[in-house]
């Protein structure tokens, strides 16, 4: 807790600092003098908020800044007295606007009324495309720009949460816990085996570190590459998608300060579903009659152990769930200051965030700073430097969901002083105490991330257009995790252990982008980007173990005092080498082409390929400039796009494709000394390259009714060759496995973004954002084998894999309801037991025969998010649903009483409420609880759910209260996340997440926050 201290006071304290440095930039703004307002307004005669407005005074060079506020009210305070001002308005979306010879009298008030014209609106902003920028109207390939806007008012911790249900084409899954950025995945699963990550560029660099890291108020756009046109450009690592993050930079002559900061209350939104009490008592009583014991509900205490039996009698039980989680919060505060000059732009940020998870000791907390500093230091040398760290601390030892699950309601969980027991039954042994490790260990996990880009630009005065940039990117990573667990007094023997372990990575990136645009006349225009680049990654990692220390006076801090101690130790490097070429060629503005190639190297591939070319090419049509289109007024825009290209993937561990030998300790002969030994443990592989995806995109932009309704529809299909498979070895050679390049994968599908404005009146506005996608993936081919002469490519039963199917499938025996008691029973099946499909008739279940595919699974079939928002004046509401469908999960834990679930209702622990089949309630979904499920057949739910994910309610003060108080901007909001999920019958914590295992299966968080953002 003091470092958290020590860091907060470090941030407030250089924060003070900064702005008592740039008190001299603002003074010259609070000169007496006059107030300047006005009201700036759409042509639809709505107002405006966030236009940015630039005073300027060309004789006394007196420059300001502000932006007008969800009234589209603007305000200059104290100006200087004197002729020539003039006023420059500007808008994305918004053809710029000045306004010039303007006389400020003393003790006057100036006020304007200034009308924007919109230019074809959302085609005209600006979209990050890799290695620059473009409008949306000159994009060619496929991109998707994240609405950040629409989040900043909910408790988001990670950037991953703010693409959740509202891109089309992405997908992503949290696990419920703090501190963690969940899953994500661009368009569908490629690889079989390597990674499916997208890659994450950071202000133009690769960025290895994860989303968590990243203080979502730093940044100013997100865009993501989701085809192959768009993504190229960054080659071997692309083929996943690209997520291009951008952070922000100031805007505007006067220095702007800005404050956020919420609070959060939190409590599990679902939980797996245990048995009470009752039911516990009920479950023992009826497997005692199933099983031919005897069950008199009077003598229930005799079934108990005498531990149980005990806190029974005396009326004692309790909730494991309960027991095991905590008061759940979350408190973030962020502070920036930003602001430009003719030559400086600037943007500083300090935060704080601290998450206490709703399980026992699942808490997480984040220090983040950003310096993005640029200067132009003559008219052709601009160099500057983006810049962050983030401190990440995840301490502490969560509780134990495996033990939680296997609690009994009439367990003991703590000694009379409060020191946790080890077996919550001491007479069942199987699982112990979830919370004893919690508490007798103490835990330091931390990591910190710097990263920085140092950047310069030349534009050469010689060559107008021609510019050249240079990147050197260095990244710092180390992780720390230190564990120590104390004595327990109530064991004899010596528990006292500890260990330490410690990860550093260090990086670089260094690029030389040359570019080149030309005008050759108003119909030809063209720009080229050239680069060549180098990246190194060094990383190494050290455990040192400890058991049986001799005294717990010190921790981890000397591990020399264990009786038993051991090391290990690892290191890598990976080296690589890109080079890219990319044409953009626009005739009269509305037929485009772009052009990409890259040519990657990577250390971590074999002698034979180091290296690979990704090329792609793009073709789009502004179809609404042609005249046979000018005369249909409801049509605003419409492009038609196409693209086809090459994206790689690289994402196997260096020296997977060389022969690795490992070592082993062995003592030769008896009294003999303990002697090492070295052996091949992998096969060389000089052949092993690249995993390709080949990617055809086709899409349409469109906007019509004067920007009323607008949107974009893709359609593309992906095949990925190559794939980087660890193949199984026969024993004879000496190897298990060999890393190789097997088998090919397909991507199709169709993503929908559609944006409407339903409602607009003078003080009222109602909008939606509708996005929808379905991605549907095969597996094409694997090994190319026919053992068995049928004619078709054999699937690979042993890991899943079918031709044809998707990646992600059930392959199980089907169920077919419950044996009850007036049913004819085969052999050994008694009444209660489950009915399996005899698939092929023959009178018998058998594995060969009657198992089949029963459901697809790791993604939906469909994926949709539904955003409206409602402003009222100064009142904004937003309403985000998020859903998934058609995927399918296996759910062991629903089977009472098998090995595979590890359920035993015969003895002294808990199981999931899934209910069961007796003699009185004669189920058929669930078995009896002595079916011990002899085919080991699985259990089947669906995942699909609708959710109300965010909502989130908002005030903006009013401009004349907030000119008093001379305060910028002052919003205040509450909002809720989680908060409903409607599923049909999915028994575990969260169908998103999917957790099906009693380790992994983590409660959601459901929060509601109220929070406060002020700008100065």
């Amino acid at each position: 807790m003091r470092h958290h201290q020590f860091y907060a006071q470090t941030v407030l304290l250089a924060l003070f600092s900064l702005f008592q440095l740039l008190q001299p930039l603002s003074a010259i703004a609070q000169d007496p003098g006059s107030i300047v307002k006005g009201i700036v307004h759409g042509d639809n005669n709505q107002p405006l908020s966030g236009v940015s407005v630039i005073l300027r005074n060309g004789k006394t060079n007196f420059t300001a800044g502000t932006s007008t506020d969800s009234t589209g009210v603007f305000t200059f305070s104290r100006v200087p007295t004197g002729s020539s001002y003039s006023f420059a308005f500007s808008m994305v979306g918004y053809e710029p606007q000045t306004m010039a010879g303007y006389t400020i009298n003393g003790d006057a008030t100036l006020a304007l009324d200034v009308e924007l014209k919109n230019i074809t609106r959302s085609m005209n902003e600006v979209v990050v495309v890799g290695y620059g920028v473009q409008t949306k109207r000159n994009v060619t390939g496929a991109i998707s720009t994240i609405n950040l806007s629409a989040t900043r008012d909910l408790p988001n911790t990670n950037l991953a949460q703010t693409l959740r249900g509202r891109v089309a084409g992405v997908q992503f899954t949290d696990n419920g816990r703090p501190g963690q950025t969940g899953n994500l995945l661009i368009r569908g699963p490629r690889s079989l085996v390597a990674s499916n990550t997208p890659l994450i560029i950071l202000d133009g660099i690769f960025f290895n570190g994860g989303l968590a890291d990243i203080n979502p108020n730093d940044i100013a756009t997100m865009d993501i590459l989701k085809d192959a046109s768009a993504a190229a450009i960054y080659g071997a690592r692309a083929a996943n998608g690209v997520i291009l993050i951008t952070s922000r930079r100031g805007t505007t002559a006067k220095p702007v300060i800005r404050v956020n900061a919420y609070k959060g209350f939190s409590e599990i939104a679902n939980r797996l579903k245990l048995l009470s009490p009752e039911r516990y008592l009920q479950k023992t009583l009826d497997y005692r009659k199933q099983t031919g014991l005897a069950a008199d509900p009077a003598k229930v205490a005799d079934y108990l152990t005498t531990t149980e039996a005990a806190n029974y009698k005396v009326g004692k039980s309790l909730d494991p769930w309960k027991e095991a989680s905590q008061a759940a919060s979350i408190v973030s505060a962020d502070a920036s200051v930003s602001g430009r000059t003719e030559n400086s732009n600037y943007f500083l940020s300090g935060s704080y965030l601290k998450e206490k998870g709703v399980m026992f000791k699942d808490d997480a907390s984040r220090l983040s700073l950003r310096a993005n500093i640029e200067n132009k230091i003559t008219g052709w040398l601009t160099i500057g430097t983006n810049a962050m760290y983030s401190h990440q601390d995840l301490s502490g030892i969560a509780a134990d969901l495996n033990s939680l699950y296997y609690s009994s309601p009439y367990g003991t969980w703590y000694y009379p002083d409060g020191e946790p027991t080890r077996f919550t039954v001491p007479e069942e042994q199987i699982s112990g105490s979830p919370v004893r490790n919690s508490i007798l260990t103490k835990n330091q996990e931390i990591n910190d991330n710097l990263f920085a880009n140092f950047y310069g630009i030349v534009k050469l005065p010689f060559v107008p257009g021609l510019s050249y940039r240079i990147n050197y990117s260095p990244n710092m990573r180390w992780y720390h995790n230190y564990n120590f667990t104390r004595q327990d007094k109530y064991v004899a023997a010596n528990t006292k252990s500890a260990n330490k372990t410690n990860t550093n990575t260090s990086e670089w990136v260094l690029e030389n982008i040359l570019t080149y645009a030309k005008k050759l006349n108003k119909d030809h225009e063209f720009d080229l980007t050239l680069l060549y680049g180098r990246n190194h990654t060094y990383a190494e990692s050290t455990t040192a173990n400890a058991s049986q220390l001799s005294s717990d006076a010190v921790g981890w801090n000397n591990l020399n005092l264990g009786g038993t101690q051991t090391t290990t130790s690892t290191a890598s490097k990976v080296e690589g080498i890109s080079s890219m070429a990319r044409l953009n060629y626009r005739f009269k503005e509305r037929y485009l082409l772009t052009l990409t190639a890259r040519r990657d190297g990577s250390s971590v591939f074999a002698k034979n390929n180091k290296f690979a070319t990704f090329p792609s090419g793009a073709l789009s049509w502004v179809m609404s400039d042609e005249s046979f289109l000018n005369k249909v007024k409801w049509l605003d825009f419409l492009k038609l796009r196409i693209s086809y290209g090459a994206v790689g993937n690289q994402a196997i561990s260096p020296y997977q494709s060389l022969s690795i030998s490992s070592t082993t300790q062995y003592v030769f002969g008896d009294g003999g000394t303990t002697s090492l030994g070295v052996y091949p443990s992998r096969m060389a592989n000089d052949n092993l390259k690249w995993e390709t995806t080949y990617t055809g995109n086709m899409g349409v932009d469109f906007g019509i009714f004067n920007g009323r309704i607008g949107g974009s529809l893709e359609v593309y299909n992906s095949d990925t060759k190559n794939l980087l498979i660890a193949r199984s070895l026969p024993t004879m050679t000496g190897f298990t496995s060999i890393i190789t390049n097997l088998g090919a994968t397909n991507n199709r599908g169709v993503e929908i973004t559609l944006n409407t404005v339903n409602l607009k009146a003078k003080r009222f506005e109602w909008g939606s954002n509708l996005v929808f996608s379905s991605n549907k993936n095969k597996i094409v081919h694997l090994y190319r084998s026919d053992i068995n002469n049928d004619g078709r490519e054999d699937d690979d039963l042993g890991n899943r894999w079918f031709i044809g199917q998707p990646i992600n499938v059930y392959y199980d025996y089907v169920f077919d309801g419950i044996y009850q008691e007036k049913d004819q029973l085969p052999a050994g099946y008694k009444a209660g037991f489950v009915r399996l499909k005899d698939l092929n008739g023959d009178g018998k279940i058998d594995a060969t025969n009657d198992r089949q595919i029963v459901g697809q699974g790791g993604q939906p079939k469909i994926r949709w998010g539904f955003t409206n928002n409602f402003r009222y004046d100064n009142l904004t509401l937003s309403v985000f649903v998020n859903a998934m469908q058609g995927w399918i999960s296996d759910f062991i834990l629903l089977d009472p009483n098998s090995t595979t679930s590890e359920n035993s209702p015969g003895r002294a622990l808990n199981q999931i409420d899934a209910g069961w089949w007796t003699a009185e309630n004669q189920s058929n979904t669930r078995p009896s609880l002595v079916y011990t499920n002899p085919n080991g057949h699985s259990y089947y739910v669906s995942r699909n759910f609708v959710r109300i994910q965010d909502v989130s309610l908002s005030y903006d003060f009013p401009r004349q209260l907030l000119d008093r108080a001379r305060i910028a901007n002052l919003r205040a909001y509450v909002s809720g996340k989680n908060l409903v999920t409607f599923t049909k019958d999915w028994p575990g914590v969260d169908p998103e997440s999917g957790a099906t295992t009693k380790a992994n299966m983590f409660p959601m968080a459901r929060t509601v926050s109220v929070g406060l953002n002020v700008g100065l």
